[in-house]
């Protein structure tokens, strides 16, 4: 009995001291749990600043890109200006994050922002008590459980993966979607001082690389609108010209839209040798190549007296030299396909005139019948187009 009784002493001795064993346990884990705490906070920390600095990055990359399709739009130099000294701005700021020391105090708002969170989930569980009492104390065996102290979470990260997290709202959830996207260029404001004049930068980078894209847009807009104007300017000259080759093309093979000795001069050609020649345009092609070759044989031009005439001037030819001239509207004067011609060549029997007879008519010139020595009414000078 005695022995019992001094074993079970034991027993009760050793139940009653485990309270303050357990109590001492708690109180050498507890100096733990605030460095894992700010190992947690400070990898945080670290992680968003990578995140900004990649951001920031990218956006870098994008400004590169704008800038060089604004300058090849011709955009104005300040504006490209803006973008490059906004663009070394941030370059600068991403070098001030990468070099600047990574320390508790840069965790701290994090830090503070999930103690208020422990305080706002103690407040509603201690409103909770007050109005249903026993909502708030689960009964044994139900599957309600208290929340969780922040400070008591496990600090492995794969059970730290495993934690569900409330989805957010507002801003915070624009800029998640926005890096889900994969573009976003805003960054986040952790509360780190070291980002914070990187945010300010890309800020600039963004305005910046907007005004150059829409500047470039703007001016690629008014340089196609000048192409098209000046396509269709050119488009319209062309229609023109066609318009006036075809009617040229038209008249050089026939004058019979007008009436003889009404030809308008429009409708007339010269000719290179004799500023004062007016034919049918095939007429003066033909005598332009006959002249060539009678110049290569004689050494000077042919010198043509008269060439188309006008119905007032058939009037006045026929007044002043009566039958030599044709009646007012017969000539072919009047059409343009004849030409009178002096020198040697208005007489007969000279070697300028047998040569004419003999190679004239090669360039589709000739000495009507009428004309020649022997004819109705010789004229040697009188020479017709008869293409």
């Amino acid at each position: 009995m005695g022995l019992v009784l001094s074993t079970g002493a034991v027993v009760v001795t050793a139940t009653a001291e485990e309270p303050p064993a357990r109590q001492l346990a708690g109180a050498q884990d507890e100096p733990e749990a605030q460095p894992a705490e700010d190992r947690a906070a400070l990898a945080r920390t670290e992680q968003l600043r990578s995140e900004a600095v990649e951001v920031a990055s990218d956006a870098i990359e994008q400004a590169s890109a704008v800038r060089a399709e604004a300058e090849q739009a011709a955009v104005a130099p300040e504006v490209l200006a803006e973008l490059d000294a906004a663009t070394a701005e941030l370059q600068a700021a991403i070098t001030q994050v990468d070099v600047a020391p990574l320390t508790p105090t840069d965790a701290l708002p994090d830090r503070e922002r999930a103690a208020s969170r422990s305080s706002v989930d103690r407040e509603e569980s201690a409103l909770a008590d007050e109005d249903g009492g026993s909502a708030a104390t689960p009964s044994p065996g139900s599957s309600s459980a208290p929340s969780a102290d922040p400070s008591a979470l496990p600090t492995d990260p794969e059970a730290a993966d495993a934690t569900p997290t409330a989805e957010p709202e507002g801003p915070e959830a624009a800029e998640a979607a926005e890096a889900a996207d994969g573009e976003t260029t805003t960054v986040p404001d952790s509360g780190d001082p070291a980002t914070a004049p990187l945010r300010e930068a890309l800020d600039r980078v963004t305005r910046a690389a907007d005004a150059a894209r829409a500047s470039a847009d703007q001016k690629r807009a008014e340089a196609a609108a000048a192409a098209a104007a000046a396509q269709a300017a050119a488009d319209e000259a062309a229609r023109v010209e066609a318009e006036k080759a075809a009617q040229r093309a038209a008249w050089k093979a026939s004058l019979q839209g007008f009436a003889n000795g009404r030809v308008p001069d429009s409708a007339l050609c010269g000719v290179g040798f004799d500023s004062s020649v007016r034919l049918r345009c095939d007429a003066a092609e033909a005598l332009e190549a006959l002249d060539a070759a009678f110049t290569a044989r004689f050494g000077h031009h042919l010198d043509v007296t008269d060439s188309y005439r006008s119905y007032a001037a058939q009037v006045a030819c026929r007044a002043n030299k009566g039958s030599l001239c044709a009646r007012p509207g017969t000539s072919n004067h009047g059409m343009g396909i004849a030409v009178d011609v002096a020198g040697d060549v208005q007489s007969f029997g000279t070697a300028e005139h047998q040569w004419m007879r003999e190679n004239a008519p090669a360039y589709d010139w000739t000495l009507p019948e009428w004309a020649r020595a022997g004819g109705s009414k010789p004229e040697p000078w009188h020479w017709e187009y008869v293409g």
